[in-house]
C-alpha cells in the first residue's frame, strides 16, 4: 500500500485553509455591503362609518411586470404585503362589491420603505357607479408625480367596453381652472365614441394641492417652467400606458390654453401619443415647456382658436409652422371663447375634435 505523502498532506491543508479563509473574507464584505431595504405597504380598509371591512380585496399592481397581487383584509379590516422591490413602481387600490377605492401610488423616486394606504368605501370613493346619462364607469385616481406632487383625477370607460382595450384621451385644463371643465365633452362625445379618458387636475390646482405633506399653490411662473406643469403630463401619460384596457400607442392628448402648451409638448415628446387637440394654445410658452426634450417632433395636432380671442388665431398659425404631418388650422369667427370654453359654446367645434381623434389615433 503506498502512504500518502507528507508534501501532499500539506497542499491540502493550504487549500482548506485558503477556502475557509475566502469565505470568511466573503462574509465580512456582505456584512459590510449595504442590502437595499425592501418596502412595505399595508392599511386599514372601512366603510363611511369608520366600520372594518372584512374581505374587502385590496389589489397591488407592480407596473414593471404588469402583475398584480390581490390581498384581502382580515377580521379587523388590516392588509399588508413586505418584500417589495423598491425600485419598482407599484398601484393599489381596494374594491368590495360594489365599491372601488380612488387609485393610491407607491413610486420607486421615493425613500418611503413602509407605505400605509387606508381606504374608505362608500358611494364618493370613487366607486364605479354607472351613470344613467352618459353610460360610463368612472373612478378617482391618485397619481404621483417625480417630484412628490399628488394628481388627483377622474378615470372614465364606457360601461359597454369594460373588457376590449380602448384608445385613450388625456385631458388638460388652463391655468386657474379644474377638471371639471371637460365634463360635458367627455360625457356628450367622447364616452359615446368610446374613447377611455383620464382627466386630472393639474398641480395647485383643483384637488392637487399636496406636494409630499405640504399644500402647493400654483404660479403663473410655472407657465413657462419645464419641471413644474411637464411633471404631471408625464406621469399622466406613464400611468395611461401602465392600463390593461388601454390600447398601447393609441393615446391622445387635449388640452385648452396652458393645457393645449402641454399637448403640444405631448405630440412632440412622447412616442405613444399619436394625436393631439389644442385649444388656445401660446407657441412660446409651449416652446419654453419643451425645452431640453430630446428628438422633439411635434405632430398630428389639430388647433382651435376663436377670432375674438387676442392674438390665438395668430398663435394658431405660427403653431402650424412648428407642427408636422398631419396638422389643421381651425379659426372660429364671431367668437372670442377661450380653451376649454370653445368646446362648450360652439358644438362644431366639439364635433371636429372628436373627428380629429377619431381619424387620427
Amino acid at each position: 500500500m503506498v502512504k500518502p505523502s507528507m508534501h501532499r498532506f500539506g497542499l491540502s491543508r493550504q487549500i482548506i485553509l485558503a477556502s475557509i479563509l475566502g469565505f470568511v473574507l466573503y462574509g465580512v464584505m456582505a456584512a459590510k455591503e449595504k442590502i437595499p431595504p425592501t418596502k412595505s405597504i399595508r392599511g386599514h380598509v372601512t366603510d363611511r362609518n369608520k366600520t372594518s371591512i372584512v374581505g374587502a380585496k385590496v389589489f397591488i399592481r407592480n407596473l414593471s411586470k404588469k402583475t398584480t397581487t390581490v390581498l384581502v383584509t382580515d377580521r379587523n379590516g388590516l392588509y399588508s404585503v413586505f418584500g417589495l422591490d423598491p425600485k419598482v413602481d407599484y398601484e393599489v387600490h381596494a374594491e368590495y362589491g360594489k365599491f372601488v377605492s380612488g387609485t393610491r401610488t407607491v413610486s420607486s423616486f421615493l425613500d418611503r420603505f413602509d407605505n400605509v394606504f387606508n381606504f374608505e368605501l362608500s358611494e364618493e370613493s370613487g366607486s364605479p357607479l354607472k351613470s344613467a346619462s352618459d353610460g360610463s364607469i368612472k373612478r378617482t385616481v391618485e397619481l404621483q408625480t417625480p417630484d412628490q406632487v399628488t394628481i388627483l383625477g377622474d378615470w372614465y370607460r364606457p360601461s359597454s367596453k369594460t373588457d376590449e382595450k380602448l384608445p385613450a384621451v388625456l385631458l388638460l385644463h388652463g391655468y386657474g381652472e379644474e377638471r371639471n371643465v371637460w365634463e360635458g365633452f367627455i360625457n356628450e362625445y367622447l364616452l359615446k365614441n368610446n374613447f377611455a379618458v383620464l382627466n386630472i387636475d393639474l398641480r395647485g390646482h383643483g384637488a392637487s394641492v399636496l406636494k409630499g405633506p405640504e399644500r402647493l399653490v400654483a404660479d403663473r411662473s410655472w407657465l413657462t417652467d419645464s419641471k413644474q406643469f411637464p411633471l404631471d403630463l408625464g406621469t399622466a401619460i406613464d400611468w395611461l400606458k401602465s392600463q390593461n384596457g388601454v390600447e398601447q400607442n393609441r393615446i391622445a392628448v387635449v388640452g385648452g390654453s396652458l393645457g393645449a402648451n402641454l399637448a403640444f409638448l405631448a405630440s412632440g415628446k412622447y412616442e405613444v401619443v399619436r394625436s393631439a387637440v389644442a385649444l388656445s394654445g401660446n407657441p412660446q410658452n409651449a416652446q419654453a415647456l419643451a425645452r431640453g426634450s430630446e428628438n422633439f417632433q411635434p405632430h398630428s395636432i389639430l388647433y382651435i382658436a376663436t377670432q375674438g380671442d387676442d392674438q390665438r388665431a395668430d398663435f394658431a398659425q405660427q403653431f402650424e409652422k412648428l407642427t408636422g404631418f398631419p396638422v389643421r388650422v381651425q379659426v372660429y369667427q364671431n367668437s372670442n371663447a377661450h380653451g376649454s370654453k370653445i368646446l362648450q359654446e360652439i358644438p362644431e367645434a366639439a364635433a371636429l375634435a372628436t373627428e380629429w381623434l377619431k381619424n387620427t389615433l
